[in-house]
């Protein structure tokens, strides 16, 4: 790449093409943290005269530094405007969102982002998310996950574009390139303390091992990306072989997944993994939480003698065997999701156990009230107090829909909206006091609208993905 493309810039291109990040013209929306990285980037971007992306800067304010964190967002902003593209800014309190949830701090911040950059997707009606990551960060990945035990799907490390259409132009660019760059641009940048912070393994990573590594080997960071690269072709081209294994194997429905024993053992060992990861991924949607020791124990039940055995996985997923058959179904629980009750205190992004977000922000009364996504709503504050209450759908619930003056069964609203029974118990219904005020993603309540008298708004955005 390097030899063909004679400096960062036109390096940069080179991938954009390569890897078929973006269309020209295409909206995309830009992660800018204020860092040398993300200025490049967003540089970088607005620089692509050929292209001409259609930039929207986003930049997440965790409330961690204080007025530090503060100025950062003012940085961002300036930044959107020198460039003149439009600016989107949220503050969430990624410390108090870590512990409500449960989360760490660097988990916390990852959702927050996800959640938030979900959001302005749906507000500038695209799928592509520009991330500032680089070669640096992944070498520093691969590490990481080396030292918590992945196989090569985790040291692959991270992916130029992954499944949720988050791009990353940068990650065959070293920090230190990134940084003369800018420098030689005379374009400053914002330094985050907490980047310093070796109570995070990442910072000890970067900071402690690789700088020991290097006395080992001072190409050590390269080693890292070029076997990243290399175990990303060879985990696209196995993928693809356990999707073709899966497709001759199995079929079913959208809950249920049957395959012939039979066929699956004749499979190597190594495919009969990928064929468990893709299985679950198909009826999950992801493979989150899925492990080694999950995999491991799948391969029992397929070789066990015993005739019937059942597995149950992350996610309410059950593996079955019965007889000649292999099952992987959503089981009741998943179907269903009871995730009993969850209070919502305050602005903040919260998870649900089905992996879904609610992403509750404040917001000024707007000029016009335009409509809104189907994801997103709005609430007068006045009328639908905190704090809030998310459940999932009980007999008997009923809302006064959007527009109407009488209430209505919630169980007629999913037979209208044609919702199927498996999926009934799986949308949250978000409460204020005992006033039902949104079944998520499908009609809110008449009775805590905003109109021209509404003071205090809060906006509430619902992401399945």
């Amino acid at each position: 790449m390097k030899g063909s493309c004679s400096n960062l810039a036109t390096r940069v291109i080179c991938v954009v093409r390569q890897h078929h990040l973006f269309q020209p013209g295409e909206r995309v929306i830009v992660g800018l943290s204020g860092g040398a990285d993300s200025c490049a980037l967003l540089d970088l971007l607005c620089g692509m005269s050929d292209l001409k992306p259609r930039l929207v800067a986003a930049h997440l304010n965790h409330c961690l530094r204080g007025p530090e964190s503060d100025a950062d967002e003012e940085f961002c902003r300036n930044r959107a405007l020198h460039y003149a593209i439009p600016f989107e800014s949220r503050r969430i309190n990624v410390k108090e969102y870590a512990a409500l949830q449960g989360f760490n701090l660097e988990d916390a911040g990852r959702r927050a982002r996800s959640a938030f950059f979900d959001e302005l997707c749906v507000k500038w009606q695209t799928t592509t998310v520009a991330l500032a990551h680089h070669a640096d960060d992944q070498a520093e990945t691969v590490l990481m996950r080396l030292l918590r035990g992945a196989g090569s799907d985790g040291l692959a490390g991270m992916s130029y574009r992954n499944g949720r259409g988050y791009i990353r132009p940068l990650l065959d660019i070293t920090r230190s390139e990134i940084e003369a760059y800018l420098t030689e641009r005379g374009l400053t940048w914002r330094e985050d303390a907490s980047n310093r912070d070796t109570s995070f393994l990442r910072n000890r990573i970067r900071h402690e091992l690789l700088p020991h590594l290097e006395r080992y080997n001072p190409a050590i960071r390269e080693r890292l990306t070029t076997t990243a690269a290399l175990l990303a072709d060879e985990n696209t081209l196995l993928d693809q072989c356990a999707e073709e294994i899966a497709n001759r194997t199995c079929s079913g429905d959208g809950d249920t997944l049957r395959c012939d024993i039979g066929l699956l053992t004749a499979q190597p060992p190594a495919l009969q993994r990928r064929v468990f990861r893709h299985l679950f991924g198909r009826l999950a949607g992801n493979r989150d939480h899925l492990s080694t020791r999950h995999i491991t124990a799948l391969e029992q039940v397929l070789e066990s003698p015993r005739p019937n055995a059942t597995l149950y996985l992350p996610q309410g997923i059950t593996a079955i065997r019965e007889y000649g058959q292999f099952l992987l179904q959503r089981s009741a629980d998943a179907r269903q999701v009871a995730m009993g009750e969850r209070t919502l205190a305050g602005p903040g992004c919260y998870q649900l156990p089905d992996g879904s977000t609610l992403t509750v922000s404040i917001e000024p009364a707007p000029a016009a009230f335009s409509p809104l996504p189907p994801d997103n709503a709005w609430f007068d504050l006045a009328k639908a107090p905190f704090p809030w209450l998310v459940r999932t759908f009980r007999n008997g619930d009923r809302i006064v829909p959007l527009g109407m003056s009488g209430s209505k069964k919630v169980k007629d609203l999913f037979i209208d909206e044609k919702i199927p029974l498996s999926l009934r118990r799986r949308i949250p219904l978000l409460f204020s006091g005992n006033t039902l005020i949104w079944v998520c993603g499908l009609r809110s309540s008449d009775l805590v609208k905003v109109d021209g008298t509404s003071a205090h708004i809060a906006r509430v955005v619902y992401s399945n993905r």
